[in-house]
């Protein structure tokens, strides 16, 4: 998985916002620095921000300027916390979404892999001697020496024969692309584990839940 390009996307979008996280909580402090610098008359103005420029005279050493900053410095660090969680929550959402896509990508697609499914499903195996003849036992007959349907059963699992419960792949595949275009973040651990069959402890479906009402505490304020 760790080599697909939705890992690799993911990967590299959630370095990013970490390297943004450093890089504020590295200027924010030497800004507070550079304004005390102005205030006590060391230095004579700030430096000139790559946006929201003035043009103003005298602007960037203006007590207005200066008092607003130094307001808008206040709490940032608990303000990067919640900006890091509603970017990582939602690259992660993205990610889910991207490697099912791809996945399904890699085998042509919804449609094309529905169908490889469907013709696995009506294969006709009946040339099988062994598989014809295991399968019949699996029938019901009123004589009255029953065959023995679990050695049938065991002997049939051993051979290419589908069973009824594999003819439901087409169905699960068509309802995984419907899903996929509208998937719920409370969804995802279900996804991880029934469709990438990735093994989550149930303490790590509650830290996920845990997480995601965080998450939407924060976005709805």
């Amino acid at each position: 998985m760790n080599k697909t390009e939705a890992f690799l996307k993911w990967q590299k979008n959630t370095q990013e916002i970490f390297d943004f996280s450093v890089l504020v909580h590295y200027a924010v402090p030497a800004l507070r620095q550079q304004i005390s610098l102005v205030e006590k008359g060391v230095v004579k103005q700030l430096c000139r921000p790559d946006y929201y420029r003035s043009h103003k005279e005298n602007y960037y050493s203006s007590p207005n300027l200066l008092i607003n900053i130094k307001r808008r410095t206040s709490g940032y660090k608990s303000h990067v916390s919640d900006y890091l969680l509603l970017s990582l929550f939602s690259y992660f959402e993205a990610f889910v979404i991207d490697i099912i896509k791809e996945f399904l990508d890699f085998h042509g697609g919804i449609s094309e892999f529905q169908s490889f499914a469907i013709k696995k499903s009506i294969e006709q195996l009946s040339n099988h001697k062994e598989i014809r003849k295991y399968r019949n036992n699996l029938k019901p007959t009123i004589a009255k020496n029953q065959p023995d349907r679990k050695h049938a059963t065991r002997e049939l699992k051993k051979t290419e024969f589908r069973f009824p419960s594999d003819h439901f792949a087409s169905y699960g595949i068509f309802m995984l692309g419907k899903k996929v275009e509208d998937l719920k973040a409370r969804d995802i651990p279900e996804v991880l584990i029934n469709v990438l069959l990735i093994e989550l402890a149930p303490e790590d479906v509650k830290k996920f839940h845990n997480i995601r009402d965080i998450r939407n505490s924060i976005a709805h304020g």
